[in-house]
């Protein structure tokens, strides 16, 4: 089975790029907005413009129709569902398209802190990830859990 990691200090993230792939192979169309952090309320058409490391980019499930809408994080998320784009749960890292996606993009699926790699662990076996300071590293072989 492959899984994907981050393999550099920062964490795991994938780009605009890479989740715009993803949806697209998993029949989602999504409407991206981009948060200012600056702007507290503020969500702009994401049309290729550059993002700031701290805005935020959120995949709207339903098309707000403009090119801006002033709204708290959670009602945006509320009347417009942001789509679920995060592979950071160990149980997505398996994910047919998020590992196709990586495999076929390499460095251009890296998020602004990433340094994404698909990794191969034994089919069946019970796995999880471990994380420090971003560094990522699959645990496989033996049973998880707690006692």
């Amino acid at each position: 089975m492959k899984i994907v990691l981050n393999k550099c200090f920062g964490g795991f993230g994938l780009s605009h790029k890479a989740k715009m792939e993803i949806m697209k192979r998993k029949n989602t169309t999504v409407f991206p907005y981009v948060h200012d952090w600056k702007k507290e309320e503020v969500w702009t058409r994401f049309d290729g413009q550059k993002v700031g490391l701290m805005d935020f980019i959120g995949y709207c499930e339903k098309d707000p129709g403009t090119d801006q809408v002033k709204l708290s994080w959670g009602e945006m998320d509320a009347q417009y569902v942001f789509a679920d784009v995060d592979f950071d749960s160990d149980s997505k890292r398996g994910d047919k398209d998020l590992v196709e996606v990586v495999a076929e993009l390499g460095e251009e699926a890296n998020g602004p802190f990433a340094d994404l790699r698909i990794v191969e662990i034994p089919d069946g076996c019970e796995w999880e990830i471990s994380e420090y300071d971003g560094v990522e590293t699959a645990h496989y072989g033996f049973q998880t859990g707690s006692v």
